[in-house]
């Protein structure tokens, strides 16, 4: 592993200084004398410890460094205190220096058996641990963390430690080919302790409090580089890490039912190891006291997840605070992992189906609002993220062929306030540095800091505004469910379904109506909630399945006292519907397998 950054910080340290120290003495013209320091000597490079000396010591010299770890904008403050043993008066320079900026100076005249403390200060431009020194004297390091912006949530970010050999080290080591951006930092090393130091300042500069790590399993190179690059990387207390669980490096790149014994047994082992290895750091994320565990594609856990994640749990003794990564635009009640999360979200923004920007906004924004709607009648938090957009056509070590949307910070900006205006509680950024895909923030030439930026201003700093809702919620509870199995034996994992609508009418008892909606077109003034399934298409017929569980929550701009609600499409078998607002039983009805119009009275 790469070496890390000491955590030795020199506070203070005294030496016996004799005559090439002062290099010179009080003869010493004017000019000689702005040209030669204290701990000075002609192309001398700086050393650790006491400096060069003389034949005759003739002077004691004590540095002492106020601070070790400051700001960014704060200064930099070493005390020298200096006495002079014999000899004739002389007066030099100190000069302070952090890295390779020069901060202060101060001119110091002794006389034999004087005392004299100069004090000098300035302001590093730079964030980062860096090493201090008066003239040739290494004084210490300090650690200029950069300045947080006065954040009103809390934002994490996902987070890639593979860059680099011997994980990702494409085109020869230059892997950033591999992006339609390149990397400030050029194609670095993950494990770099100074990579992960100016990342975790980039973190602070822009109001992001916690970064979600990339884990693909135990006792290996990821592993590795999770345990002993970054959590024990001196900085790392200055966040809060969590687990980013990469589900198809896990558990397989199909969907995978969770009760099956290999999928059960290797999820349990990851968790106990996941217990034991990061959970109890004081740096982990803990929500509700709990550690945070993101399950990336979520979607793809199948089975009875209930009772197998519940087994799990009992095994190991400890229940993570579980964030779901759901698809994007679908319906939170179709996934049974939603029974075992805490939390929802969605990693990606990206449909490669509509891959266009009104669409990757729009997507965002929709699915936002039906899911901060639908969150509290399933027990579970909404967590919105954040993207610039997606583009992986760099790529050549994968096979991909998706349409890009061209990663901008206007998207990243949209994005943003639709993920701000949603969040009751975090805001996840997808991602930190996820170059392959272009949804990084980190700085890239193309770029600069303009997204850091944007995350400070428009998703950690500014004041959210909530979501009002005027439409009336519809509930309508089904009978039962049906598994989509026994309609179709050919589909491997079943969906629950109850009725293939194609359009839902609202009438007024005299006859109008008001709202004529066709289901499988996305019709304006009509909103899913709870309970469907995405849009379907054939030939000249669209239609929406409704299901995952017997209620189904459809939003509409209004409702008459009197007149019908008609539901017109196939149910999956014969049974009953019924019809409430806001808890209010209004109507019932039966629909059949057999295609029609199926009516709710109103009044």
């Amino acid at each position: 592993m790469a070496n890390q950054v000491s955590r030795r910080l020199f506070l203070s340290t005294a030496a016996p200084l004799g005559a090439s120290f002062l290099a010179g003495c009080s003869q010493l013209t004017e000019t000689d004398q702005e040209q030669t320091e204290i701990g000075a000597t002609p192309h001398a490079e700086p050393q650790p410890g006491r400096p060069a000396a003389g034949s005759d010591p003739v002077v004691d010299a004590d540095f002492s460094l106020a601070e070790t770890t400051i700001t960014h904008g704060d200064a930099v403050a070493v005390s020298v205190k200096l006495e002079l043993s014999g000899g004739p008066e002389r007066t030099q320079s100190l000069a302070l220096s952090v890295d390779d900026q020069h901060l202060d100076t101060a001119r110091v005249t002794l006389a034999a058996g004087e005392s004299v403390t100069a004090e000098l200060t300035g302001t590093p431009e730079e964030t980062g641990t860096q090493t201090v020194t008066v003239g040739t004297h290494r004084v210490g390091t300090v650690v200029v963390c950069a300045a947080k912006p006065d954040a009103t949530r809390d934002v994490g970010a996902h987070y890639y430690p593979w860059y680099g050999s011997p994980l990702h080290d494409w085109r020869d080591g230059e892997w950033c080919l591999e992006s339609p951006s390149t990397p400030v930092l050029g194609s670095y090393d993950s494990t770099d302790p100074a990579v992960i130091e100016q990342h975790i300042d980039w973190c602070r500069q822009a109001g992001i409090s916690w970064l979600n790590v990339s884990w693909w399993g135990p006792n290996n190179s990821h592993d590795d580089r999770v345990q002993e690059d970054i959590f024990e990387h001196p900085r790392a207390d200055e966040l809060s890490w969590s687990i980013l669980y990469e589900t198809t490096g896990r558990l397989g790149s199909d969907p995978v039912a969770l009760d099956d014994d290999p999928a059960q047994d290797r999820f349990t082992a990851d968790l106990q190891h996941l217990a034991e290895a990061f959970f109890s750091q004081d740096s982990y994320k803990q929500i509700d006291n709990r550690p945070v565990l993101y399950i990336w594609v979520a979607g793809k856990l199948r089975g009875d997840v209930e009772t197998a994640y519940q087994a799990v749990v009992e095994a190991v003794g400890v229940e993570p605070y579980l964030i779901a990564d759901i698809p994007i635009g679908s319906a939170l009640t179709t996934h049974p992992v939603v029974k075992i999360a805490d939390a929802v979200t969605s990693y990606g923004l990206y449909d490669p189906a509509e891959a266009t920007q009104e669409s990757f906004l729009e997507t965002a924004r929709s699915t936002y609002r039906s899911w901060y709607r639908a969150a509290p009648s399933l027990g579970v938090e909404l967590i919105p993220s954040v993207a610039p957009g997606f583009d992986d056509t760099a790529i050549t070590h994968d096979q991909r062929d998706n349409e890009p949307v061209a990663s901008t910070c206007d998207i990243y900006t949209d994005t943003g306030r639709s993920a701000r205006r949603y969040a009751d509680g975090p805001v996840l950024v997808t991602s930190f540095n996820e170059w392959y895909e272009d949804t990084q923030i980190e700085p890239s030439e193309q770029h600069g800091t303009a997204y850091l930026d944007a995350t400070a201003e428009t998703v950690a700093c500014a004041e959210r505004e909530p979501p009002t809702f005027e439409d009336i919620p519809l509930r309508l509870r089904f009978e039962r469910t049906v598994p989509e199995s026994e309609l179709n034996p050919a589909v491997e994992h079943d969906r629950e379904l109850t009725i293939m609508l194609h359009k839902l009418s609202i009438k007024l008892e005299s006859g109008p109506t008001v709202l004529d909606a066709d289901i499988g077109t996305r019709p304006d003034g009509v909103e899913f909630i709870l309970g469907h399934h995405g849009p379907s298409q054939a030939d000249s017929s669209s239609w929406r399945w409704l299901g995952g569980g017997c209620d189904t929550i459809i939003c509409v701009p209004s409702l008459p006292d009197s007149g019908c609600i008609e539901l017109t499409g196939r149910g999956a078998a014969d049974m009953t519907v019924s019809l409430a607002v806001d808890d209010e039983h209004l109507a019932t009805t039966t629909i059949t397998d057999e295609f029609g119009t199926h009516t709710l009275r109103l009044g």
